[in-house]
């Protein structure tokens, strides 16, 4: 695995960097003032990179059978909790994962305790009140204060003994939020910037199969990321100030020589095939922030 932060093979570095004799990188970011590629490089690819963990979440089944609190225990010691679903998109996004699995399948919701029918919790204190109950659901039988999964047709709720030994979901929190507004490029990595931490760096295979996570849930066919083309150099870079290593572009996009005739190249993602494409700076797209 490449992990491609501040350094790159140097030999690439001299490949991409031939002149191709137009000024328009040095408006690449906002804020940043008119100055000498030179300068402009080191002050970039001085940046660090820091992400905090929270916002989109990634499920996992775990087909071993567990109790509810086993299961809990076991999410919480491999990932990060038992599934919460917040929202439509997310219960969609967990019917998805568990087809093909048999039977009742444990979710992170149970009653507080002590007992109370009408208060639900989540396992990792998820404040969500959005609920996706079975018909006649839940049914607040003695001793029913955990849900579960269950099929009939289709995947909905139901309340359970937590004593009952059933397969489980569990989530990983991903340090990324996809933003389901329309902006330019210049635009998002703004929004970004002011409400988060920026536009989103893939510097690797494990940070794309996060970006593919949060592009499920785009409206736009292609998803800004963080990925800037400077055409004075003739190279992609990131915008926290790093080369590309680890790259996954299309056919026909990022290996040639860009034609900035009609402005600054930059980078997104495609949410149906998820590999990356070049595009106008000024096309208005949802984007992905880390957080």
């Amino acid at each position: 695995m490449c992990v491609c932060r501040k350094y790159c093979n140097p030999a690439t570095v001299k490949r991409q960097a031939k002149d191709t004799n137009t000024d328009t990188d040095r408006a690449a970011l906002p804020a940043v003032p008119v100055m000498s590629s030179a300068l402009y490089l080191v002050l970039l690819f001085s940046a660090l990179w820091t992400l905090s963990f929270c916002a989109t979440r990634q499920f996992y089944v775990v087909n071993e059978r567990k109790s509810w609190t086993k299961a809990q225990n076991y999410c919480r010691e491999k990932y990060t909790d038992l599934a919460t679903i917040e929202s439509k998109e997310e219960m969609n996004a967990v019917t998805a994962v568990v087809k093909g699995t048999a039977g009742r399948i444990w979710i992170g919701l149970r009653q507080k305790y002590p007992k109370s029918s009408a208060v639900w919790i989540w396992s990792d204190g998820s404040n969500s009140s959005y609920r996706y109950w079975n018909n006649g659901e839940p049914n607040n039988g003695v001793g029913n204060v955990c849900v579960q999964l269950w099929k009939s047709p289709e995947y909905r709720w139901n309340d359970d003994y937590c004593t009952r030994s059933n397969p489980f979901i569990c989530y990983k929190k991903l340090p990324l939020l996809l933003i389901n507004q329309k902006k330019t490029w210049r635009e998002a990595l703004r929004y970004c910037r002011v409400n988060h931490v920026d536009l989103v760096s893939v510097h690797t295979e494990e940070i794309q199969h996060w970006v593919e996570t949060a592009v499920y849930y785009a409206s736009t066919a292609n998803v800004w990321m963080g990925l800037r083309h400077t055409c004075t150099l003739n190279i992609w870079f990131w915008v926290k100030g790093e080369f590309i290593c680890y790259q996954n572009w299309a056919l026909g996009n990022g290996t040639g020589v860009e034609d900035c005739s009609g402005g600054e190249r930059t980078g997104a993602v495609q949410s149906g095939s998820k590999q990356w494409v070049s595009l106008p700076e000024n096309q208005r797209l949802n984007f992905i922030c880390t957080v």
